[in-house]
């Protein structure tokens, strides 16, 4: 037994990091795949803009797919690149392949715009697929991305008040998101300037911890910059917060068609505004305890998470890994974190130990926990 013992904890250390190492999403600008290639993987934070990003007839279509969580809201967004020989259309699907937004097509040529934004509540769990297509047969290339809105994306930058941040849009449908501690106790102002080099003017939102708009205090100069246009070239938003927690500032280029650079700041306007770190994204803990009468494995588990994720157990005993009973599940957005406690029998086997894991398809294991408990001698 004395073999089994030493060789647990090696065998867990191993196992955790071959669950650390998940299939990476592209986080970043990347090009499309060459064609033929349909149901491309597209996660939060992507986008795909290049030479591969090209439709050259009416029936061509390029088709996106990502896994998304009932009650959760993503911003999808393609826009013309390049010369415009023909408008470019956006269609979702739902994963029982029914149509929940579009086709929707940019308008260039007719006095409309040069891409399609759509905000778009998920009602339930599964893939989604984006399609791109086009109105003409011509050679049209685009550029095409997914940002997950609420709960806020997990690429968003944290900020500290009274500190400038320099924001940089370097691709056709990018955005920045920003997130930053608010309290009812203070009234803050979220502001972001354009330089003095200007290629295209900014817009700027604000969400509250539940995923709302809020509504920004009578005065504040609105939502985007205005150059060009005898607008001015900041946007203010002041606002008191209804309830404690963390706040998101998303930025984006005014059309999401263009490229630009600008500066964010938020500062205390009056009253007391915390400037501490943020509470930690999820939280997993577990305090483990056997009863050797009645053979029964207790954990007193205690989960929080601001976005949703699958709850993962295991037990690691003589050697070996087994799943936990009742696992894997979907544990939903849990704040606060509250307590759960989880049962399973279990014989002798010496020193056990609970290996727990929290994970998202994205960013894989985002909280883990390893618990040991004695179970004494078989």
């Amino acid at each position: 037994m004395r073999a089994s013992r030493n060789f647990a904890l090696p065998l867990a250390v191993l196992f955790l990091m071959f669950l650390l190492n998940p299939r990476l999403a592209l986080a970043g600008t990347a090009n499309c795949p060459p064609e033929p290639k349909a149901n491309v993987p597209i996660a939060t934070g992507d986008i795909y803009e290049g030479a591969n990003c090209t439709l050259k007839t009416t029936g061509d279509t390029d088709s996106f797919v990502f896994t998304g969580n009932k009650g959760e809201t993503y911003q999808l967004a393609t826009a013309l690149n390049g010369s415009v020989a023909a408008n470019i259309c956006l269609t979702l699907y739902d994963p029982s392949f029914k149509i929940i937004y579009g086709p929707q097509c940019t308008g260039v040529g007719f006095g409309g715009p040069a891409s399609v934004v759509q905000d778009q509540s998920l009602t339930v769990t599964g893939t989604y697929t984006v399609d791109i297509t086009e109105n003409a047969s011509a050679t049209q290339e685009y550029a095409v991305s997914l940002e997950r809105l609420y709960p806020f994306p997990p690429n968003a930058e944290t900020v500290k008040l009274a500190t400038e941040y320099i924001g940089d849009i370097a691709a056709l449908t990018g955005s920045n998101a920003f997130t930053f501690e608010g309290a009812t106790t203070g009234e803050y102002q979220v502001a972001a300037s354009l330089p003095g080099s200007v290629n295209a003017n900014i817009c700027m939102t604000v969400y509250s911890p539940g995923g709302t708009l809020i509504t920004p205090i009578l005065g504040s100069e609105g939502e985007c910059t205005g150059v060009g246009f005898g607008g001015p070239s900041t946007i203010l938003i002041d606002f008191t917060p209804t309830v404690d927690g963390i706040y998101m500032a998303f930025v984006s280029v005014a059309g999401n068609d263009g490229t630009q650079s600008y500066s964010l700041e938020v500062s205390c306007v009056v009253g007391n505004c915390p400037n501490g770190p943020p509470p930690p994204s999820c939280i997993l803990t577990d305090t483990a305890t056997y009863n050797a009468t009645s053979g029964t494995l207790t954990m007193n588990f205690t989960v929080g998470n601001n976005y949703a994720t699958t709850w993962n157990a295991w037990v690691i005993y003589l050697s070996t890994i087994t799943p936990l009973s009742g696992f894997p599940i979907a544990q939903p957005i849990t704040v606060p974190p509250v307590a759960i406690t989880k049962t399973t029998s279990l014989a002798k086997e010496g020193e056990v130990e609970v290996l727990t894991t929290l994970t998202t398809p994205t960013k894989g294991i985002v909280c883990s926990n390893l618990a040991k408990v004695a179970t004494g001698k078989p």
